[in-house]
């Protein structure tokens, strides 16, 4: 093998580690201006010091919310903990980043509606008068 296609491996400290993850988690740049940044060689290798140092990507884009993933109502009233709050709280900045993604999205569809009604002259909304 020669030596263009050797990978040096690159052990990083737990130290450089949370420093990355904890600029990402508090300033929310995009991971790979971070990997860019620090130098970083494995992409995948962000989400998994996440995922090793217990730490949870609140910025992590999953798509459309599973029924099982939406947090109920329960008459009881518990007790919570400072963990739990802070769960809690980054649970509900997940849903409103969600909400506002898909506020997002429903505006661009709207938009893009109008735009080839206007340059295509078809009607694509229904009518309100219609049947």
């Amino acid at each position: 093998m020669d030596d263009l296609n050797k990978r040096e491996t690159r052990i990083y400290s737990t130290s450089f580690k949370r420093k990355v993850i904890e600029e990402y988690l508090n300033t929310g740049v995009a991971k790979i201006y971070l990997i860019k940044k620090y130098g970083i060689r494995s992409k995948g290798g962000f989400q998994k010091w996440m995922r090793d140092l217990g730490y949870t990507d609140i910025y992590r884009k999953e798509g459309y919310l599973h029924p099982n993933s939406i947090p109920t109502l329960s008459p009881k009233k518990e007790k919570s903990s400072p963990a739990k709050e802070q769960s809690q709280d980054s649970r509900i900045r997940e849903l409103e980043r969600l909400l506002e993604d898909e506020q997002l999205r429903s505006e661009a569809y709207s938009r893009m509606i109008d735009i080839a009604e206007r340059d295509y002259k078809i009607s694509i909304r229904k009518k309100p008068n219609t049947k």
